[in-house]
């Protein structure tokens, strides 16, 4: 009866608790569960991948390098292509996170607390993910991360001198074009030619634009030439907001005038400010989305136990009290669900937008 009344409100766990006031600064339990979700990081990960190994995973880092496998082969690299090496670690570590965070927020750490000390220690755990703050500044780092990758991928353009080159040829191709094959012996693609097999970096790197030269010819900017690190940063901007937009009615014609570029500049305006609206919608929706579904699992949850408060009447409490259990239980293991689809959701349209802001034509 006690741990009942101890978890009695399951709102508490995604409702923010001050637990410390020191010097105007405060520490609730959200961010003190953010923070045990990076710990527990920084000891699992160096322990279980602290140096490379050729044997057979097995136990814990076989289902870690599972999951890592699989979000780098099948999630990240069909977006990213030859990118994706450039961009895993981030979308690893974000992951993660937030996937620890889920989990921890699922497990009555309040309860437990509130039980085992006798009422003394309360508040002491909760969802990361359940604070606004929380999902918000993982979208924040999104969002720089996104356009600070667009703007250093324009940069490196620069000052290789390859910016605005796009190479055709016509026998270069996509690691999506390669034949593939899949077995019990091969979890990941691999392609038809298992010599590739011994280069698989080279093999992963394949994509659909193959790196260009550095003395390659530049075709969209004329007279481009190599850039100094200083001069690349500062043209990087304007070049990476000039392909923010769509350019519909750019001139085809040689050696076109002000004029000819009149209709697109205006209409490249137009488009910059609704481009430049979604870059910001965003974020928020990535913020919103992780939050939402992470309070609504613990609101059905205080919904359904308050039912068998109103029920008139102890016998009929028990009565009723029964199959809400049941579906509690149901509904706490569709939480678990959840942490791991969250998480998924939140990385996978991450992936997107960075493919979007370093592809070689936006």
């Amino acid at each position: 009866m006690q741990l009942f009344l101890a978890d009695l409100d399951p709102l508490d766990d995604v409702l923010p608790h001050d637990l410390i006031h020191f010097a105007g600064l405060h520490l609730n339990n959200q961010m003190l569960m953010a923070l045990v979700a990076a710990v527990l990081m920084l000891l699992i990960f160096p322990r279980l991948f602290n140096r490379p190994d050729s044997e057979v995973p097995t136990g814990s880092k076989n289902f870690f390098e599972s999951i890592l496998e699989f979000l780098r082969v099948e999630v990240f690299r069909p977006a990213l292509k030859e990118h994706t090496d450039q961009f895993v670690p981030f979308l690893w570590t974000m992951f993660f996170f937030i996937l620890f965070c889920n989990l921890l927020g699922c497990i009555p750490f309040m309860a437990l607390f509130t039980l085992l000390t006798g009422g003394h220690v309360l508040y002491l755990g909760g969802a990361a993910t359940g604070g606004i703050s929380t999902t918000a500044a993982l979208a924040i780092c999104a969002f720089f991360f996104i356009h600070g990758q667009g703007i250093d991928q324009i940069a490196r353009q620069l000052m290789s001198g390859t910016y605005g080159h796009h190479d055709h040829d016509p026998h270069s191709h996509s690691a999506h074009d390669q034949e593939h094959m899949r077995g019990e012996a091969l979890p990941t693609d691999a392609p038809g030619d298992f010599r590739a097999l011994g280069d698989p970096a080279g093999h992963y790197a394949d994509g659909e634009h193959k790196p260009a030269p550095a003395h390659a010819a530049v075709h969209d900017v004329q007279g481009t030439h190599p850039m100094t690190p200083l001069q690349a940063i500062i043209m990087a901007i304007p070049y990476y907001l000039w392909n923010f937009a769509p350019h519909p009615f750019r001139p085809t014609k040689p050696n076109a005038t002000f004029v000819d570029w009149l209709p697109d500049i205006a209409m490249w305006f137009v488009l910059l400010v609704l481009e430049m609206l979604g870059a910001f919608i965003k974020p928020l929706a990535l913020c919103l989305r992780l939050f939402a579904n992470m309070v609504a699992g613990h609101v059905l949850l205080a919904v359904i136990i308050g039912l068998i408060v109103v029920v008139p009447g102890l016998a009929l409490r028990a009565v009723v009290g029964l199959p809400i259990s049941l579906l509690d239980l149901g509904i706490q293991m569709l939480e678990l669900f959840v942490a791991f689809l969250q998480a998924y959701i939140f990385v996978f349209l991450t992936t997107l937008f960075i493919a979007s802001a370093v592809a070689p034509e936006h």
